[in-house]
């Protein structure tokens, strides 16, 4: 196959639509129904041996932590796929590392 006419950019950290995963057919990906779920998109990688790291599928982002890398690809490339409401403002969040990071600024004393 020839792919020359997408041109040679790279992946550029775009979110991937709702709609390429879990299709009816069941070719699309897998479905994603929980949060954790979405460990799919992370591979751990045994290098150097005894020392994993694990990596994002989409865009390969490195990770000490395999909740990290679960956490990366919810927040960048499954925002909103999940929300998360502020218990104290309730305000709707895209992710769980929006969440914390919006308790942290707005709710800090709280």
């Amino acid at each position: 196959d020839d792919y020359g006419q997408y041109g040679d950019q790279g992946y550029d950290g775009q979110m991937i639509d709702p709609n390429m995963t879990a299709g009816a057919d069941g070719n699309k990906g897998p479905r994603i129904e929980r949060p954790s779920d979405l460990m799919t998109y992370v591979v751990e990688v045994d290098n150097p041996p005894g020392f994993p790291t694990y990596s994002c599928e989409f865009c390969g982002k490195v990770s000490s932590r395999a909740d990290d890398s679960r956490d990366h690809v919810e927040n960048i490339h499954f925002p909103f796929r999940f929300t998360y409401k502020c218990e104290i403002c309730q305000e709707d969040l895209k992710s769980k590392v929006s969440y914390k990071s919006h308790k942290r600024q707005h709710h800090k004393n709280s």
